[in-house]
């Protein structure tokens, strides 16, 4: 039984912030950038993102600076960034950030020129993250996360200054996680697990689903994670396309026979971390185990798979041609693990997976393996999947939880 003393977190250090702006001012000097620009992102609370979605727009200046909503101006050549928040508030990583005033997004604009200007940019050109999005983040905003009526008056102040897309630029220095965002997301999935045990334990016919909704989050928030709404599916096995709940679902009553699906995700130090586990409140029935089983191989397979340097091409078709070739199918389903909307995104919806085709793992990968098997007509359906690190041969699942379906009988 894990205890938050397992599970302490005592944040990200100093070291850790300076690694992430070299790896920006890196990847910035190789596109040939003066500076990076991350911009003020969208704002949840006025256009009521889901709070994956908040996390995903604002999730470059969180990796820059730790802080919840922040923009940035970082030089290549070395000199500190200048950071804007709403209201001047900073931490440890950044102890005088600009404040941009009460009116974000009409008063964001001039803080940011007028930093752009003190930086020596006015013609300098200029790395924009989150104005597309990316191959490794913003995966779901291909029209990008930014605020454009405020990045436009920006652009009108600084005319002679060249404003292109740099989402790779911090994209591609997020994708490699360093040892401390790993060990975070080691104790995150860790927590996640955790509340998978405690649906184990409580699930049980004649319960409302929304008292284990709130045990499951009661559990993992003990254990310091920070709150991230639990994604669950009910329904009796074999039911196609059942509904996804991400608030307690208080109509429902669980009941014999019923699958519950949950996506458990834990935050730690910002980092999401999610881990995947059907738990079946019955037995389970003979000829959901073919499919079962052919989840559990390729999901082993896969891990074995994914080493250094195999671009996701290759990771595309043998995950795909794995269960043709045993009579059913396979498909392959992962995104990456980080602050949110970490890429590369591949799912079964994502008419874009080949746009990472070119791009190569990499020892030091994080992200959520849970690739499906499904029956030759399609209609018997199967994901396990969890936090995985990439070492040098392969993926390593961080829980070591076996896949399968856990019946509850």
């Amino acid at each position: 039984m894990l205890t938050p003393a397992d599970t302490t977190w005592n944040g990200f250090s100093l070291a850790e912030r300076d690694l992430r702006w070299a790896k920006v001012r890196e990847q910035a000097a190789q596109a040939g950038f003066d500076c990076t620009l991350v911009p003020l992102c969208v704002d949840g609370r006025n256009l009521h993102l889901s709070l994956e979605q908040a996390r995903g727009t604002r999730s470059d200046g969180r990796y820059l600076t730790l802080l919840e909503n922040a923009a940035v101006v970082l030089p290549t050549d070395g000199r500190p960034p200048i950071v804007i928040t709403e209201d001047g508030t900073g931490n440890a990583w950044v102890p005088e950030p600009r404040a941009a005033g009460p009116e974000l997004f009409s008063e964001w604009a001039p803080a940011t020129a007028d930093a752009l200007r003190e930086l020596g940019m006015e013609r300098a050109r200029i790395a924009v993250s989150g104005m597309l999005g990316g191959k490794v983040t913003h995966g779901r905003a291909a029209d990008g996360v930014i605020n454009h009526t405020a990045f436009a008056e920006v652009q009108r102040r600084l005319p002679n200054a060249s404003f292109e897309n740099g989402t790779e630029v911090v994209g591609f220095a997020r994708y490699k996680k360093s040892d401390e965002e790993r060990e975070a997301l080691r104790i995150g999935a860790h927590i996640a697990n955790a509340g998978i045990d405690e649906m184990v334990e409580v699930a049980r016919p004649g319960m409302n689903a929304a008292t284990v909704y709130g045990r499951v989050v009661r559990r993992m928030l003990e254990l310091g994670s920070e709150y991230y709404p639990l994604a669950v599916r009910i329904s009796p096995l074999g039911s196609q396309n059942p509904p996804r709940y991400e608030e307690p679902p208080y109509h429902i009553t669980l009941g014999e026979g019923m699958l519950l699906a949950p996506e458990v995700d834990a935050v730690v130090g910002g980092l999401i971390a999610q881990e995947m586990q059907p738990i079946l409140l019955g037995k389970i029935p003979d000829e959901w185990k073919p499919v079962i089983e052919l989840q559990r191989e390729v999901f082993y397979a896969g891990l074995e798979y994914m080493k250094p340097g195999r671009p996701f091409g290759d990771m595309i078709e043998f995950i795909n041609g794995f269960g043709p070739k045993r009579g059913m199918k396979t498909i392959i389903l992962m995104h990456g693990r980080g602050y949110g909307n970490d890429g590369p995104l591949l799912t079964p919806a994502d008419t874009r997976a080949y746009a990472f085709k070119d791009v190569p793992v990499e020892k030091g990968n994080v992200w959520v393996w849970k690739p499906s098997a499904l029956s030759a007509d399609g209609k018997l359906s199967m994901s396990f999947g969890g936090v995985t690190i990439v070492d040098d041969d392969g993926g390593h699942l961080v829980t070591g939880r076996p896949a399968g379906m856990i019946s509850i009988a």
